[in-house]
């Protein structure tokens, strides 16, 4: 008798795609699993595609982590009533919320930041890659806000202000 395969061929996810999309979203939406996502996506290869420059990390996962945990013991420190894990910006805390991702979907549903509260992980100078004492964990506004900028640019934006506030 020879097998023919059917739903006893399929893998759990084949034959119960819902249930495996609530659990990618559950655990998606978890402090854990949110952050690993952000981490991993660093060290992802296409990371760089269609960039004139690649940014090929100089840190390592376990460092990272280390120095958000860190981060987070500072600012428990600088502000004791809060978890710890806030924008090192703005000091507000973060969120982890993400999109439901639609299996097999022919559109992408996935570009853009997903809140403006979210965790994010910034390069301080935009010149440097990832590496360590070049990364600040904030909220997905304050990266997004600093983008490509420079701190020699923020020398020279601070120069101009100070002028203005001279003259007027």
């Amino acid at each position: 008798m020879k097998w023919s395969g059917g739903e006893r061929g399929k893998s759990y996810k084949q034959r119960h795609p819902a249930r495996v999309a609530e659990c990618d979203f559950k655990y998606n939406n978890s402090e854990r699993g949110f952050i690993i996502n952000c981490v991993g996506s660093i060290f992802r290869p296409s990371k760089g595609k269609g960039r004139k420059t690649r940014w090929l990390p100089q840190i390592t996962k376990q460092e990272i982590w280390e120095d958000l945990l860190i981060h987070i013991q500072d600012m428990k420190e600088k502000y004791p009533a809060s978890s710890g894990r806030l924008c090192r910006y703005c000091h507000k805390p973060w969120t982890y919320h993400t999109r439901k991702k639609q299996r097999l979907a022919l559109k992408s549903n996935t570009r853009g930041s997903q809140h403006p509260t979210n965790f994010a992980i910034d390069r301080f100078d935009s010149e440097l890659t990832y590496l360590p004492g070049n990364i600040i964990f904030c909220c997905s506004e304050c990266n997004d806000r600093k983008h490509n900028s420079r701190p020699m640019d923020w020398k020279n934006f601070t120069e101009v202000l100070k002028e203005r506030n001279e003259v007027e």
